[in-house]
Parts: structure tokens; C-alpha cells; sequence
């Protein structure tokens, strides 16, 4: 088995590019390496009630960690996901930590579409979306969601901070 940097260098030779995820990329999912975190499309702003410079981002809101932000709370799963592979993100952890995969919905759609600078994006386009929740309230509407794609050789790009779980709404109060 090849170790990463031989992965990365066989890529960069094949493809004649770098590493950095471009609509239409075919690979497949390595499962098995730890996940890197990159923010080439991270939204900031082009859609602001989804941007991380949403003002959401900075409260204390969790029931579950009363004294943390949802900042301090996010960059806390950051740093617990860049220790496990993501195989193990996500299938073997709790609920509360696991990595979530996705099919992207109309609102996820508009979101990507915008960070992408693009009017349409052909399905076979569309990388693979993820998300994980930084914590949901039971009492009250706060459920915030992280929302990423997997790219080339695990490389997580975190897209944008959804305070309110407003991209994939429960039917009912969380």
C-alpha cells in the first residue's frame, strides 16, 4: 500500500495539477487515511446567513457546552476528526461526533452554487457533501450544522456554518 505522500505524488504527476478539488473530479474515497482540512471554498461572503462570520458563530448557545461558542465548540470536532480516519468519522463514532453523508437538497444546492460562482451544476459535478452538527438543543431551535464535501485523497473542504439547521429543516421543533 502506498503510503500518502506517494499517493499525493502519483496524483499530482498523473493529473498534472495539484491537489485542490475541481468541479467534475473523479477519484475514489480513500476511507482509510486521516481526514486534512482545507477552506479553499469556504463561505464567508457570498450567502451570509451561512457565512462563519455569521454572528451565531461567537455565542454560547449549547445546552450541551454551556461556557463554549459554537467557534470553540467547531474547532473542538475539528481537532478530534483530524485524529481518526475518516472511515471512522464516519461509521464508528456516536451520533454526536460522526461525519453525516449527504445528497444535496434544493437549499444545499443554492449554497454551493453561489461559493462555486455557478448557475447550474451538472449532478455528475458534484462532489460528495457531508455535514456534522456542532450540538442540538432540546430546548430550544438550535441545531447548528458544519456542511463540507470530501475531495481528492480525504481532504475534508469545509463549506459553511448553518446556525439554525436551516438547509435540511426538521419537520418538527428540535
Amino acid at each position: 500500500m502506498l503510503n500518502i505522500l506517494d499517493e499525493i505524488q502519483n496524483f499530482i504527476e498523473d493529473e498534472e495539477r495539484d491537489l485542490k478539488y475541481k468541479l467534475g473530479d473523479n477519484f475514489s474515497l480513500s476511507f482509510d487515511t486521516t481526514p486534512s482540512i482545507a477552506y479553499d471554498y469556504l463561505n464567508i461572503d457570498e450567502v451570509p446567513e451561512y457565512s462563519f462570520h455569521h454572528p451565531e458563530f461567537l455565542k454560547s448557545e449549547s445546552e450541551e457546552f454551556p461556557n463554549k461558542s459554537d467557534y470553540n465548540i467547531y474547532f473542538h470536532k475539528i481537532k478530534n476528526l483530524c485524529t481518526r480516519s475518516l472511515e471512522d468519522s464516519l461509521y464508528n463514532q456516536p451520533y454526536t461526533e460522526h461525519l453525516k453523508t449527504i445528497n444535496p437538497n434544493k437549499n444545499l444546492l443554492n449554497v454551493v452554487k453561489k461559493i462555486f460562482k455557478k448557475d447550474h451544476i451538472p449532478a455528475e459535478q458534484l462532489p460528495q457533501f457531508g455535514e456534522f452538527g456542532l450540538y442540538t438543543n432540546k430546548g430550544n431551535n438550535r441545531a447548528p450544522r458544519v456542511f463540507f464535501f470530501i475531495g481528492n485523497l480525504g481532504m475534508i473542504y469545509i463549506l459553511f456554518y448553518d446556525p439554525f439547521h436551516k438547509i435540511f429543516p426538521s419537520k418538527e421543533q428540535v
